[in-house]
């Protein structure tokens, strides 16, 4: 079926976020925010949650609601969803004329985090790549929180990103409490503090940023636009300075086996990689695009076309050591006696959907 082979690869796979926390923790304010800006910048977004009243879709109006889904204003999508019913949502939301850039899901009510990010990556649909595992922490209240639920420090420890939320509402020397706490539960997760769970989401996911650029804009704001003005007063471009965006690019050929490495063990602080990458293989000499969340990784091939082959890698975190992942990298360039190993690229190629 050639027409539906083109179709599913026609966009990139679109990455599913889990979203975990105890009660008042955040979740509901984070995924508020990430629908205000996303909407601002174009992206489109789907979010599952168990029930409508339990998210209050504040930014946004909601233009249309049949068969468990609301269609937003901005574009987005809210979809109500069990866990039976997980699989047949999220293909749903990647279906083209959904549009979606990116989907969130909400953990709670709908299973324990690490159940469902074993759900999501099993749903075998290649428009869909799973995007992590962040973990909203009501930095007020966790000690009590620990002590009454020990469960939520397997949560923590799972996590691929820590907000450490509500950091308003205690001291520094309490903050400073929490974040060893977080960090002595999760010594590799990217962690960030933050207020009203205000981050920037091309921390989680790409963001259109050509979006509405096309037509020119009329003086009128739209709603999603009028309410990220009056929530996030600090202005997006700050939100910038929450975590670090490492570039590494080569001319030079990598070998497969060691960035298969530097990809399934990402380095510490670590949310996202992403890029192109290239192998001077005879066999495989496409443009092999890869995403790695956590140890899990996605790659895909597609042709170089007219652009010469090179390698171009994003590492996208919080607490990075610079130099470290530049070395790491530069490492992973190929030297003469790795031609020898023949089969280094089975370490990229079984990360390439069926």
């Amino acid at each position: 079926m050639p027409g539906l082979s083109a179709a599913r690869t026609a966009r990139p796979p679109v990455p599913v976020i889990v979203v975990a926390g105890f009660l008042g923790s955040g979740k509901t304010t984070l995924l508020n925010h990430l629908l205000r800006t996303a909407g601002a910048s174009g992206t489109r977004l789907g979010v599952l949650v168990n029930d409508f009243g339990s998210v209050n879709i504040d930014a946004l109006l909601v233009s249309a609601q049949a068969d468990g889904a609301v269609s937003l204003s901005n574009g987005c999508m809210c979809c109500t969803v069990d866990a039976d019913g997980l699989a047949d949502a999220l293909t749903s939301l990647v279906r083209p004329s959904a549009k979606i850039d990116a989907i969130v899901i909400e953990a709670s009510g709908i299973a324990e985090p690490r159940s469902l990010i074993r759900m999501v990556t099993a749903v075998a649909d290649p428009r869909l790549r799973y995007g992590g595992l962040v973990y909203v922490v009501d930095a007020a209240h966790i000690h009590a929180l620990r002590e009454d639920h020990p469960e939520v420090d397997a949560h923590m420890a799972i996590a691929d990103l820590i907000l450490v939320n509500k950091s308003d509402l205690i001291t520094g020397a309490d903050l400073r409490t929490v974040e060893e706490i977080v960090a002595q539960l999760n010594p590799t997760a990217a962690a960030m503090v933050t207020q009203e769970a205000r981050i920037d989401p091309a921390l989680l996911f790409d963001i259109d940023e050509s979006a509405g650029t096309d037509e020119p804009r009329s003086g009128q704001l739209t709603l999603d636009e009028l309410l990220l003005e009056e929530h996030d007063h600090s202005g997006h471009d700050h939100l910038h300075a929450g975590y670090e965006a490492i570039t590494f690019r080569s001319d030079e050929p990598l070998d497969p086996r060691r960035l298969a490495r530097f990809l399934e063990r990402p380095p510490s602080g670590c949310f996202r990689i992403k890029g192109i990458v290239h192998f001077d293989r005879p066999r495989y000499r496409q443009k092999f695009v890869v995403h790695a969340v956590g140890g899990f990784v996605r790659v895909s091939r597609e042709s170089w076309a007219s652009r010469t082959p090179s390698t171009e890698l994003v590492a996208i975190g919080r607490g990075l050591d610079a130099e470290a992942v530049n070395a790491e990298l530069q490492a992973a360039i190929a030297r003469p006696e790795d031609a020898e190993d023949e089969h280094g690229i089975l370490g990229v190629l079984r990360h390439v959907p069926d």
